[in-house]
């Protein structure tokens, strides 16, 4: 398979909606995992991986001393064996940082076919991209996280009606900081960097989301207005659209004519 053309993994969307340690008593390696697993299928579901290429993602140095994240990928794969997702003949307590893993990927388990959200060569390459202090993990993560609830709608057939006004469902995220960074188990200050990233240039590539200030609302008035949740929106044509569709959304939730201007006070 050629890996260098456009691909897409359809990410579970449970996986990365809650936290995978408690929900599944496995660590956060299963998401790259899980992606570079998908990369390197070919036509007949096989996989070949080693650990290096997993942890290449992290920047860890391959030392004699293996690290946890060494650990915690073998325990991910297990995870997969254990609930067929996949098949491996080896024996993981013999494998090394380059021992080539043969996987046998399961589709009926490994593969979601609902409630799934695509994430693609390009997106994953930007997040790859990173140069700085931020751990792409967490940018991984928040990336997923956003973008497994935008909803996105189905194409229309050539003979066939739009069942619903599309401004009815925005393709958009609009959440709290607070909210998210406890869904995602990260302090609001890493989230609010990882969301810096993502909205923005890294070298010559455009950011993978745009990001919408809106506005405050006053529901108390003995209360200060307090800010709304900002929109996010994948960057991709049509995007103006989405965010004034959002825009109109949010405004019969929060059932105003209109959003007042932005305050120091943020909306949980």
């Amino acid at each position: 398979m050629n890996t260098k053309s456009e691909y897409f993994t359809r990410f579970p969307n449970d996986y990365v909606q809650g936290n995978i340690k408690t929900k599944y008593g496995i660590s956060r390696k299963f998401y790259i995992t899980y992606i570079l697993i998908d990369r390197y299928r070919s036509y007949e579901d096989f996989s070949w991986i080693t650990i290096r290429k997993i942890l290449e993602f992290y920047g860890y140095k391959t030392t004699k001393r293996k690290p946890k994240a060494f650990h915690d990928i073998l325990d991910v794969l297990e995870y997969m064996i254990n609930n067929k997702m996949i098949e491996v003949k080896q024996d993981l307590d013999s494998i090394g940082y380059d021992t080539g893993i043969e996987i046998k990927i399961i589709p009926e388990n490994f593969d979601a076919t609902e409630n799934f959200s695509k994430i693609t060569s390009s997106q994953l390459d930007f997040i790859m991209m990173g140069e700085s202090s931020i751990n792409k993990e967490n940018i991984l993560m928040a990336f997923l996280y956003i973008n497994s609830y935008i909803y996105i709608r189905p194409k229309k057939n050539d003979n066939e009606e739009t069942m619903y006004n599309p401004e009815t469902r925005p393709e958009a995220f609009w959440k709290s900081i607070q909210s998210m960074a406890k869904d995602l188990s990260m302090s609001k200050d890493t989230l609010n960097q990882c969301l810096s990233y993502l909205t923005s240039n890294v070298d010559d590539k455009q950011p993978l989301l745009i990001k919408k200030e809106v506005g405050s609302i006053q529901p108390d008035p003995s209360q200060p207005p307090q800010n709304t949740p900002n929109i996010y929106v994948l960057n991709k044509e049509g995007y103006e659209q989405e965010i004034e569709w959002a825009i109109y959304k949010m405004l019969q939730i929060y059932n105003v004519e209109s959003f007042g201007e932005l305050t120091g006070n943020y909306k949980d």
